[in-house]
């Protein structure tokens, strides 16, 4: 079942792409030739802009049409700000006959979380705890590296106020009081240092050493922009819970969002301020509800999720926001 799910999410690129089963197997070829006598296969979790193949065990190939290019700078300045925790990024070129283009990545070590998580039904606590205090060390170096990062605001940077005006108007009405608050105290948040800040902290992108449960990086920096600090802190659920069925499923919540906080505080003490710690905590929020009150729609960062419509994201929402 799992190979199938993979092998339609590969053919729904191409499919999306507009291009051919041709164009796909030439993909494959070229990073054959390339790489000649290396074990390929396509990475378990396919992004929905690209194509990925995971070469030996040091490499990844990765194959996206030009309306996902990637920006090198800002892919080099996840290198210099987060370290390790960041691939290190080059373009190949394009090819010809589909236009794809092609970058050649460092492959990050270990299993996704959510790959990991498959393997068994609870993650041990200390394993959850060392993923936390890891996430908290990964995140203080934003703040740390902060005035070494001078770029233009990005998408979703140059748009919070219009996207928080459309939430507090348009969200399901149990969630437009966070919205008008945020909105009321966006000057705050606005005040914080502006960090590169990855754009899709999720299970699939956090790479685990699943011998240590320690966090080994984040992949998938292609919509990384510079954000207040603290907008990134949502990612802290999708450490602590899951997304089941039935809807978002905790695993000791309480006391992991203590580990995260007191760990995040050591590292940057600037959070025994009161007032500071009040606007990061406003950031997390507008986080929440940037990446999970605005619909994806297929690339596209424009709808207020609906009940009905977008189940999985107004689960989150429920959760995140309790």
């Amino acid at each position: 079942m799992a190979e199938q799910v993979l092998a339609r999410s590969i053919d729904d690129f191409f499919l999306r792409c507009g291009l051919s089963v041709e164009d796909k197997h030439e993909c494959f070829s070229l990073v054959a030739l390339w790489h000649p006598g290396s074990l390929i296969v396509p990475a378990t979790g396919q992004g929905y802009c690209s194509l990925t193949l995971l070469v030996g065990d040091n490499k990844v190939i990765q194959f996206r049409p030009p309306c996902y290019e990637l920006d090198l700078s800002i892919t080099e300045a996840a290198r210099d700000v987060y370290g390790q925790f960041a691939p290190s990024t080059t373009c190949i070129g394009t090819i010809p006959a589909s236009d794809l283009l092609v970058y050649s990545m460092d492959r990050v070590e270990g299993l996704s979380l959510r790959d990991f998580r498959e393997t068994r039904d609870l993650l041990p606590y200390e394993y959850l705890e060392k993923i936390c205090k890891d996430f908290a060390v990964f995140l203080s170096n934003a703040w740390k590296h902060h005035g070494g990062i001078q770029m233009p605001a990005g998408t979703v940077g140059r748009t919070i106020i219009p996207r928080l005006t459309a939430l507090s108007e348009q969200l399901p009405n149990r969630f437009r009081p966070t919205a008008r608050r945020l909105l009321k105290n966006i000057s705050q948040v606005n005040a914080l240092p502006w960090v590169l800040t990855h754009g899709d902290i999720t299970a699939g992108n956090m790479m685990i050493d699943p011998s240590s449960g320690r966090l080994r990086g984040l992949v998938d920096w292609a919509e990384a922009e510079v954000l207040p600090f603290g907008i990134s802190i949502y990612g802290l659920e999708e450490i602590i819970g899951d997304m089941t069925p039935a809807g978002f499923r905790y695993q000791d919540a309480s006391a992991l969002r203590t580990v995260f906080w007191n760990e995040l505080t050591a590292q940057l003490p600037e959070l025994r301020q009161r007032e500071v710690l009040e606007a990061v905590k406003h950031a997390r929020d507008l986080g929440v509800l940037l990446w999970h009150g605005i619909a994806f729609d297929d690339g596209a960062i424009n709808r207020v999720v609906e009940e009905g419509r977008d189940f999985e994201e107004i689960c989150r929402l429920d959760a995140f926001l309790d």
